[in-house]
């Protein structure tokens, strides 16, 4: 075969079994922070434990990430995607289990920044795993391994709805702690992961790098504030309406609709821009980006009442958290030739705005309230937008210049 092949993007059955279990997985090793940050009204209560230990602690665990990504992957490189799931899983379990007993809110952040070692681990495991996914089924596999990510704040918002009240907050985490003892056993049905195979996927590692270094700095500054502005709606959404003087019931509605929506947005705009340029890709993560800022404004007047509550978490969850999927494809097609390393850089960024966006979020609550916390995020998505749109218009010439000179 001389070259990539481009056909539709539908799954087939040995393709599904990998990324269901790459999903399990994921949804494993993302759920900590999510689940804390649902239930994080009820656990201060019990114990102390405050918003900005909660932002400490989300900060810890994504930075425990971005530093221990390229550990990770080498990882995975010696002992394969299949053992170091298995692995990963079980330190989540174990992570999980000492928040869901945890005497007191030092605890919990403790236990947040070590659950961030498993969550490096998962990450290179699922690029293995989907580079042997086979070239048809590649758009969409990519959005649904995305889509693990807002499946984890779905379930977060259900165990807020079934257990939003008193000490019933650590029943919920016994419930997370299941959900990674699934996992496992999702794991040993999908045994197959290592034995996917497609040559056509391969790309030739002398591929010209578009867009040079300017463009991987614009695509790595633009990981980074989306997922600033991203990461903190989970951690903070109920939070927010509570202040608001929502419901539990009510906030829970909108995290798991919210959920949903992102990812089935994650899925669709990836399927359907399989075989879309690149720099058209690029632009309508901005585009989503942006929509997700306006999101994030609706947020910081959510005093105002709970439809706004509403309309602004919906749009920051499918907008403004929906672009990952996309974005990972995009990069792929940047740099067919060096997909392993430019990833590797461009989910440093994303781990990292993982760590500066809540730990931010929580000194701007403690300095001006939820109206300014929301207010700035929806201004660091402005600036992700910026970057992205900047980084299209570079790839553009770039692919005009290789054209011309051809």
């Amino acid at each position: 075969m001389t070259g990539v092949q481009v056909a539709p993007s539908r799954p087939t059955a040995a393709a599904l079994r990998p990324v269901t279990a790459v999903v399990a997985v994921m949804v494993s090793a993302a759920i900590p922070p999510f689940a804390v940050g649902a239930v994080a009204v009820q656990v201060g209560r019990a114990v102390n434990f405050s918003a900005a230990d909660l932002g400490i602690g989300v900060a810890a665990y994504y930075l425990v990430s971005a530093l221990l990504s390229p550990t990770g992957g080498a990882l995975v490189v010696r002992f394969g995607p299949v053992a170091c799931m298995r692995v990963a899983t079980a330190a989540a379990t174990l992570g999980i289990v000492a928040i869901a007993t945890a005497p007191s809110g030092t605890v919990i952040v403790a236990a947040l920044a070590v659950l961030g070692v498993p969550n490096a681990v998962v990450q290179p495991c699922a690029n293995q795993v989907l580079v042997t996914i086979p070239a048809r089924a590649q758009g969409l596999s990519f959005g649904l391994v995305q889509s693990a990510i807002p499946l984890s704040t779905l379930i977060a918002g259900a165990l807020l709805a079934l257990f939003g009240s008193g000490e019933t907050w650590r029943v919920a985490m016994w419930v997370v702690v299941g959900i990674t003892v699934l996992a496992q056993l999702v794991i040993g049905w999908a045994r197959t992961t290592a034995a996917v195979h497609d040559d056509a996927t391969a790309a030739p590692a002398d591929l010209p790098a578009l867009g040079g270094r300017p463009l991987l700095a614009l695509l790595v500054v633009a990981a980074f504030a989306g997922s600033a502005a991203a990461t903190t709606l989970p951690a903070f959404l109920a939070s927010t309406g509570d202040d608001a003087g929502l419901a539990p019931g009510g906030i829970a509605l909108a995290q798991v609709v919210g959920s949903t929506a992102c990812a089935v947005t994650r899925i669709a705009v990836s399927h359907r821009a399989g075989s879309h340029p690149g720099p058209a890709n690029l632009l309508t993560v901005a585009v989503l980006v942006l929509a997700g800022g306006a999101g994030f404004v609706l947020l910081s007047l959510s005093t105002v009442g709970g439809l706004v509550f509403g309309l602004g978490a919906l749009l920051a969850y499918t907008c403004g958290w929906g672009w990952n999927g996309l974005f990972n494809l995009a990069i792929t097609k940047a740099r067919p030739g060096r997909v392993a390393a430019t990833t590797g850089l461009t989910q440093g960024g994303i781990f990292l705005g993982g760590a500066a966006g809540p730990f931010l979020f929580s000194r701007l609550l403690e300095v001006g309230g939820y109206r300014l916390a929301w207010s700035t995020t929806a201004g660091i998505a402005v600036i992700a937008a910026a970057s992205l749109t900047v980084a299209k218009q570079r790839w553009s010439r770039a692919v005009g210049l290789a054209e011309g000179a051809a």
